[in-house]
């Protein structure tokens, strides 16, 4: 479950994630598809002040006084594995969970000089996942083999891993020149 933490700004860029709440939003309604599928990653990557248990356990990026600092890592198995758990108590279909789609800068990071510039795939042989890119990929293939021992349990639910990291790091960019990067860079 997330929230904005102040939805009166518009110009706030700092969310609230609760890692052991639902969002009921989406939860009531998921008895109702057949197929879902579950792709996140890049999301995480922004300021949030972490809650559990209704109380702020840390934040990532948010240089709150009084609050620790955690690792995006932290916030994102915890969600995964609660958004995972919601699923295998309200849903009956088929379930897709379509692993992270690696960042495409080359030269730096986006924000720090980095370009994706790539027009043609890499070869196999020219680049592997690796940092934060390959970290998140590895929490959720822990997260799914967990549900999946889970969903053994459960009549009806099938859940499946479409694990496209590595195609999806082989591939050119997907957004070119001026669209790489905030409306305000040079």
């Amino acid at each position: 479950k997330t929230t904005k933490a102040d939805p009166t700004d518009p110009e706030c860029n700092l969310f609230n994630l609760y890692l052991d709440e639902y969002d009921t939003k989406w939860t009531s309604q998921i008895n109702q598809l057949d197929y879902l599928v579950i792709s996140s990653g890049h999301w995480f990557y922004r300021p949030v002040i972490f809650y559990e248990n209704e109380t702020i356990s840390g934040c990532q990026y948010c240089a709150l006084p009084n609050t620790n600092q955690l690792p995006l890592y932290y916030g994102y198995t915890k969600a995964l594995r609660t958004s995972l758990r919601a699923i295998l108590e309200n849903f009956k279909g088929l379930a897709f969970l379509r692993s992270f789609s690696p960042q495409h800068f080359e030269g730096g990071p986006w924000d720090k000089g980095g370009d994706c510039v790539r027009t043609r795939p890499y070869r196999r042989n020219e680049t592997i996942p690796e940092g934060a890119d390959l970290k998140i990929h590895d929490i959720q293939v822990e997260e799914f083999r967990a549900a999946e021992e889970e969903m053994k349990k459960k009549q009806g639910l099938r859940l499946r891993l479409m694990d496209t990291t590595q195609a999806m790091l082989l591939r050119p960019d997907g957004h070119p020149g001026r669209y790489g990067h905030m409306q305000t860079a040079a």
